[in-house]
């Protein structure tokens, strides 16, 4: 794998971030065992583990293959982790005390973060068109993360920073392996 020296230390940033939020996943699914369990929980702890494990996978074994299935594989990971969360933040941010206005506005950026990595899987023979949606949708995930841990600054731990700004790295770290295809 060669990587251009303009690059590298976007790369490097990139995959350190992705390393934690595989870090964190692990973290995310042992704490999830020391509270009641829900559904929901399971499937959000879940989902967001075997979304970072799956770009670990992808990374370490199959980067170089000629085939987009291995990426797509990434990318409808990533749209699972989306839509698990649209579920989940949907519940979750209404009971903060939120805004009516706000928490809507939360979950239409994850609707359309979450429709946006499908349009990106459909349109991947499109390099610009898809990396347009990708970039919408990890652009709307940050924006979204950023409002709701400022709105809530008071409930907001270290720890909930990184899980939260976790997502859109990892949909930007896909947008930056979209640039290297040969498409």
């Amino acid at each position: 794998m060669k990587i251009s020296r303009d690059n590298k230390a976007a790369f490097g940033c990139l995959l350190l971030l992705n390393v934690m939020g595989l870090v964190l996943g692990v973290v995310k699914l042992v704490q999830m065992f020391q509270e009641p369990l829900t559904l929901l929980g399971v499937l959000s702890n879940a989902i967001y583990l075997l979304s970072y494990l799956a770009l670990a996978v992808y990374a370490l074994w199959t980067y170089g293959k000629e085939s987009d299935k291995y990426f797509l594989g990434v990318v409808y990971a990533y749209a699972a982790l989306l839509g698990i969360q649209l579920l989940q933040s949907g519940q979750a941010i209404a009971s903060y005390g939120l805004s009516e206005g706000l928490t809507l506005m939360i979950n239409v950026f994850n609707l359309i973060a979450f429709a946006n990595v499908l349009m990106f899987a459909n349109k991947m023979n499109e390099k610009k068109t898809a990396a347009w949606y990708l970039f919408m949708a990890a652009l709307l995930k940050l924006i979204g993360e950023l409002v709701l841990i400022i709105k809530l600054w008071a409930f907001i731990t270290p720890y909930i920073v990184l899980v939260s700004l976790s997502v859109p790295v990892l949909g930007f770290t896909i947008l930056s392996r979209l640039q290297r295809l040969g498409k």
